[in-house]
């Protein structure tokens, strides 16, 4: 939103011909061309937006002050509804007939869509718009009920009808040049989430990924130029079930394409008008162009957090991600691997790295292309327990990597239970045993909560063992998973190379966790220590956690007393998060987190050279 400022003395008494804020010493006020008012807006944020959308109604769509109203009562059945609608845009001056309901919140709300729709339906007013003031602004069509149905069913438009224009002047079918990044997909998300969990007893997130699926297929395979028309649409005057059949027929032709992440049998199950609700909300995102951390980001939001929590293990914020792959720097010719890979930050964050080397060191767009889908289908490895976050990661490599993915689905603890095509990438023949595969960068943010006791795991490790006083050696009855993981990395890892994991702050300085960290200075370097804050894993969990970073020794050392010679720890201390207390990021102007780590992945740049002796 953008807001003209100018310093006065005394109050205006007439609208300014630009939206305005005046400033009285400290104190901001707003004119309203509605009202013919002037109101002190510091503390009342909605009140802005609602300025603002009264003077763009006039300015972007030719809409006259004198058609609008603010402050409307509703009538709803018998009585009026609570809360009155905020704006009211009426067919013409004689506010007769209303046309539009505005329904605006401050900004970062994201409730009040079931609100407009009441209006809507009391009135039986087709257009409504919904907006924080960011966007994407929601521009919703009430259809009406037919075949006996008697509830109304809602559609998405790209934008509202300006003055003078019909609803079918916004229904053109949508094209490539038409598709906007998006910023904020969670938003997008949640409202398609809203409406299914109102209209089906289905799987939302199934069903919505299901979608995405398609979309992107119909991104890559179909929009070859800016004219080129999606597939992936619904038309606001378009029957449901002819929006159904095209984008089945894209999420049939997308699974056998990209085979791997859905199954043969697996079908969208939403309903036709549900169907068409969702696809609406978002075919006017271009998701190939869209920042693949806002997509990840959104996914994780989206599932259920105690899926996770309850194993300890919480969506590592991505800039702690960029913090890690920005020391780790890995190139195009090594390989990477996550044991605990999520929805794949990690992975993708260490893709948009070499993805940029490979396009800053090349000037051929077809050799550049060709590099980027080598490193991302030969490269880039991953495992994760949860078959339906996994699936969001083999999606991201199949996709961005454009046909193979190397993400499956198993415990990265305990290859007992592979199947074979899990063994034939992460293991590895000698002498007739199998062992683990090596790989030359690892990150990761193993699960660090939850004890593990099951035999046939902690009998494959070492540090499920402890000595006694008399030399015996015997198997500790249960050992934490974050343990387990630190040597299950350390075994995948090449000597040599790289690791980054997070892991409990306690770790460090745990009296009992000593005999661990003699375990990892005997098979690693330890280059670099980031502790981060309490907040930066809120709102799921308070934990204080480090990144530690790790280089594999060419040998396991006899005793700890021979890393005397190691180079010296480079440590920082992470004092900016980029998270409240209450877990939530904060950005700047441009949307870019505040935070300290790009700082502190310089230092440590500055400080570290990977290799030293």
């Amino acid at each position: 939103m953008h807001f003209e400022t100018e310093i006065v003395v005394d109050k205006p008494t007439v609208a300014p011909p630009k939206l305005t804020i005046f400033m009285i010493g400290a104190d901001e006020f707003m004119f309203c061309p509605v009202r013919g008012k002037i109101y002190k807006v510091n503390a009342k944020p909605e009140e802005k937006v609602r300025q603002w959308w009264i003077y763009r109604l006039r300015d972007t769509y030719g809409y006259g002050f004198n058609q609008l109203s603010v402050e409307v009562s509703v009538k709803v059945g018998s009585s009026e509804a609570k809360k009155k609608a905020d704006i009211v845009v009426y067919a013409d001056k004689t506010k007769r007939v209303p046309r539009i309901f505005v329904e605006v919140k401050k900004p970062d709300r994201k409730d009040g869509l079931d609100q407009l729709q009441v209006y809507m339906n009391a009135t039986g007013c087709r257009l409504g718009l919904w907006s924080n003031g960011s966007p994407p602004h929601v521009y919703l069509l009430r259809m009406e009920p037919k075949g006996g149905v008697e509830e109304a069913s809602w559609r998405e438009l790209r934008n509202i009808p300006a003055s003078g224009e019909k609803i079918s002047d916004v229904d053109s079918p949508i094209t490539r040049d038409q598709l906007v990044p998006v910023k904020d997909f969670l938003a997008i998300l949640k409202e398609c989430e809203d409406h299914i969990k109102a209209h089906e007893g289905v799987n939302v997130f199934e069903e919505v990924f299901k979608l995405i699926f398609a979309k992107l297929y119909d991104e890559r395979r179909n929009l070859k130029n800016d004219k080129s028309p999606a597939q992936f649409r619904v038309g606001a005057l378009e029957a449901a079930s002819d929006a159904r059949e095209r984008v089945v027929k894209l999420f049939k032709d997308a699974k056998s394409q990209w085979q791997g992440v859905f199954t043969a049998g697996e079908e969208i199950s939403l309903k036709d008008d549900t169907l068409a609700f969702c696809v609406s909300a978002l075919q006017k995102a271009y998701l190939l162009k869209s920042d693949a951390d806002v997509l990840g980001s959104a996914f994780e939001v989206m599932i259920n957090p105690t899926m996770k929590g309850d194993k300890g293990q919480y969506f590592t914020p991505r800039h702690v991600i960029d913090l890690c792959t920005a020391v780790l720097k890995p190139k195009d010719n090594e390989t990477i691997f996550d044991p605990a890979c999520g929805s794949g930050g990690f992975l993708v964050s260490a893709m948009d790295h070499v993805f940029a080397s490979i396009r800053a060191e090349r000037d051929d767009e077809s050799e550049i292309l060709e590099n980027q889908k080598d490193y991302a289908s030969n490269n880039v490895f991953g495992i994760d327990y949860d078959p339906i976050i996994a699936k969001v990661a083999k999606a991201y490599m199949l996709i961005w990597g454009d046909g193979r993915s190397n993400i499956c689905v198993g415990d990265g603890l305990n290859e007992a239970n592979w199947n074979d095509d899990i063994r034939s990438k992460f293991l590895i023949k000698i002498g007739g045993k199998r062992v683990p595969r090596k790989f030359d960068i690892i990150a990761t943010n193993p699960p660090f909560a939850g004890d593990i006791s099951a035999e046939d795991t902690l009998s494959k490790y070492r540090v499920a063992f402890k000595t006694d006083n008399n030399g015996r050696t015997k198997r500790k009855g249960k050992v934490a998973r974050d343990i387990l993981f630190l040597e299950r990395c350390l075994d995948f890892l090449e000597p040599g190379g790289r690791m980054a994991i997070v892991v409990p702050r306690g770790f460090l300085k745990n009296y009992n966790d000593e005999p661990v960290r003699q375990f990892v200075l005997k098979q690693a370097r330890m280059r670099a220590v980031v502790s981060l804050t309490g907040n930066m894993f809120k709102p799921f969990t308070n934990t204080k956690t480090c990144v530690v970073f790790l280089e594999k020794r060419a040998s396991e050392l006899k005793a700890v007393s021979e890393a005397v010679d190691d180079p010296d720890v480079v440590y920082a201390v992470s004092e900016n998060p980029g998270k409240d207390r209450s877990g939530r990021l904060i950005r700047d102007l441009n949307g870019d987190i505040v935070s300290d780590l790009g700082e502190i992945a310089e230092y440590l740049n500055k400080n570290l050279q990977w290799g030293e002796t």
